[in-house]
């Protein structure tokens, strides 16, 4: 049944696809060409399109929401480096990369945050003194 199915369904592909191959005849009317003078022609010239950028009300609320409330990560890792009396980007920005792996568990980031100060330490000790 599947099979007389598909079959019909090849043929009648293939009529269709030999019907639009074949030439047409002189009897067969060709479809109507438009000429330019059958066509009207405007002559105003287009408006530019200016794009306003898409910023809606919800948007712009939720941007200062967010200014407005303090960032808890912020304030853990201000709190690390006063902690431990440290100065400079490269500290902050270690300590906010340990607070985004570990979390806010304060006593496992102080301990990477120790190794790791130890460790860069130790490395800048030895390149000096080779």
């Amino acid at each position: 049944m599947i099979v007389a199915e598909k079959k019909t369904e090849k043929e009648a592909v293939k009529a269709t696809l030999q019907a639009l191959a074949k030439p047409k005849t002189p009897k067969e009317k060709a479809p109507a060409v438009k000429t330019t003078s059958d066509i009207q022609v405007k002559t105003e010239a287009p408006k530019p399109v200016v794009k306003e950028p898409a910023k809606t009300v919800p948007e712009a609320e939720a941007k200062a929401e967010v200014k407005k409330e303090p960032d808890p990560s912020k304030e853990f890792v201000d709190g690390i480096m006063a902690e431990m009396a440290l100065k400079g980007a490269s500290k902050k920005r270690l300590i906010k990369t340990l607070v985004e792996q570990y979390g806010m568990d304060k006593q496992r980031v102080m301990f990477k945050l120790k190794r790791a100060l130890i460790t860069e330490r130790y490395a800048a000790a030895h390149a000096a003194g080779h």
